[in-house]
């Protein structure tokens, strides 16, 4: 791949999108015993527009409601991906270039991003709401 059109066409056809702006792909994913993850596809660039990449993100608490230690904690053992706050609220994402991307660098963190998002949703909060 090598722009947000290329890896927006391939998301087209591989994927069921929940939603669609410009430079926005939501994506909603089953992850087993009844739940469900929100993915946010983001469009971002660098370098005046000329560096394209992708920010894989998906939220899992409202800041406040969380215990931001144990939150880090749990971050701490990922492979991929870290912690941020977006609003009000907490969020997992992960970031790559577009340019020479292949597919397995933008598969394997969406699951990763996707499972550990829920992941914590769970284990911070009990709840299932995005």
């Amino acid at each position: 791949m090598a722009t947000w059109a290329d890896l927006t066409r391939y998301v087209r056809s591989n994927y069921k999108i929940a939603d669609e702006r410009p430079n926005l792909i939501k994506l909603v994913f089953e992850t087993g015993n009844l739940r469900s993850q929100a993915v946010l596809l983001w469009h971002l660039t660098l370098a005046d527009g000329e560096e394209e990449w992708v920010q894989i993100e998906s939220f899992f608490g409202e800041v406040g409601s969380v215990d931001l230690v144990q939150a880090l904690q749990e971050v701490g053992n990922t492979v991929c991906g870290g912690m941020a706050v977006a609003g009000d609220m907490l969020t997992f994402r992960h970031a790559v270039p577009l340019l020479n991307l292949n597919i397995n660098e933008f598969e394997r963190p969406l699951a990763l991003v996707t499972s550990t998002a829920d992941r914590l949703e769970r284990i911070l909060t009990g709840a299932d709401r995005y």
